[in-house]
């Protein structure tokens, strides 16, 4: 008796360990898991780590109502891999899918908008690093609240299809439709002055925005509260005059959008600067480097922007394609991107618009 009920313990265990609880998310479309915004909570040593081995085992085949992947070839091996299946609400026009593998992994990422499978439509698709290669897939012109889905999957030999991941360095990816839906935020100078004007498309329970200033685009405290509308389908407009902006070259705003149960959520940050005549310039936020790499760059138009780190013998170490728009771009470079490099000095590479900027930086962990 003693041996039977072991065996059906065992033989649970295996069944919940084949769960789509272990995966993070469903092994098909059918069963897409929410994505739980918790999961990149302490990234990135304490980022939660998911499996797609249960996905993987007994079949190699990806979803077949969906459509093919773009990013690899067609019928080669590295389209035969498994799928696990995430969806999420979307916060802003832009989010970002990260997912960071371990040494067996090469992991890939498509995205899709619609409701039905089949009936999916490709919005993006990432297949541009290799095994313990960050992937991250950056989409746009996302529908605030709007419902979307993504696949991780990976290809290759067998050794390289399965592993474990996190999602380090995700963004936007709601877990339920916003309490406030933003869909204009901006600030400009006027004087000595910064104007603030944002835009909601509708509001749930939402009680006030508290706007929050920073001179580092990092620390922020708070200047003003603005009572929200509460509940609301209508467009509503909001604005705030700042009349003691700070005294730096960049000021840095965002809303703190507080709901009557006393959750809240960030906007998107904006910058007001002293000297509206752009340049060029990349400047490093944290120095020395501990965690994840800060930056900022501003560009005196829209372009596009090649980054490389380079240590102290002349390698290239990390190379990384950005776009960027005119005025303060804030970027960042998630730690795990860093893991295995030595303590020291690094030259941080930027070319803008056919201009090189350099600025140094220490390692130090």
């Amino acid at each position: 008796m003693i041996q039977k009920t072991f065996l059906l313990l065992l033989l649970l265990n295996c069944f919940f360990l084949a769960s789509s609880q272990i995966l993070g998310g469903g092994t098909l479309f059918s069963n897409a898991v929410v994505f739980n915004s918790t999961w990149i909570s302490g990234c990135p040593a304490g980022g939660t780590s998911f499996s797609n081995q249960a996905a993987f085992e007994p079949t190699t085949a990806i979803d077949p109502c969906a459509p093919a992947p773009t990013c690899v070839t067609p019928g080669g091996s590295n389209a035969s891999g498994s799928d696990v299946w995430f969806k999420f609400f979307a916060q802003s026009a832009t989010a970002t899918i990260a997912v960071n593998p371990s040494a067996s992994f090469n992991a890939d990422i498509q995205a899709f908008s619609g409701s039905a499978c089949p009936g999916l439509t490709q919005i993006g698709c990432g297949s541009v690093g290799g095994i313990n290669q960050v992937e991250t897939l950056v989409l746009t012109g996302l529908t605030v609240n709007q419902i979307y889905y993504f696949r991780v999957f990976g290809f290759g030999n067998s050794a390289a299809r399965t592993g474990t991941y996190t999602f380090c360095g995700s963004a936007g990816l709601g877990s339920t439709v916003l309490a406030v839906s933003l869909s204009n935020f901006n600030a400009t100078k006027q004087n000595n002055t910064a104007v603030l004007n944002w835009t909601t498309e509708s509001e749930n329970n939402n009680a006030y925005f508290e706007i929050e200033r920073s001179d580092n685009a990092t620390s922020y405290l708070p200047v003003a509260k603005v009572a929200g509308a509460g509940n609301t389908s209508s467009t509503t407009r909001y604005t705030f005059t700042d009349i003691t902006p700070l005294t730096s070259a960049v000021t840095y705003y965002r809303l703190k959008e507080v709901s009557t149960d006393g959750s809240f959520k960030y906007s998107v940050v904006v910058t007001v600067r002293r000297d509206n005549n752009l340049k060029n310039t990349l400047t490093i936020l944290n120095n020395p480097v501990a965690g994840n790499l800060n930056f900022r760059v501003n560009a005196n138009a829209a372009g596009f922007m090649q980054l490389k780190i380079i240590n102290n013998s002349g390698q290239v170490v990390y190379r990384q394609k950005n776009s960027v728009v005119k005025g303060d771009n804030i970027f960042y470079i998630i730690a795990a991107g860093f893991v295995n490099y030595a303590n020291g000095i690094y030259n941080l590479q930027v070319i803008i618009n056919d201009e090189s900027l350099n600025a140094k930086f220490a390692i130090a962990k």
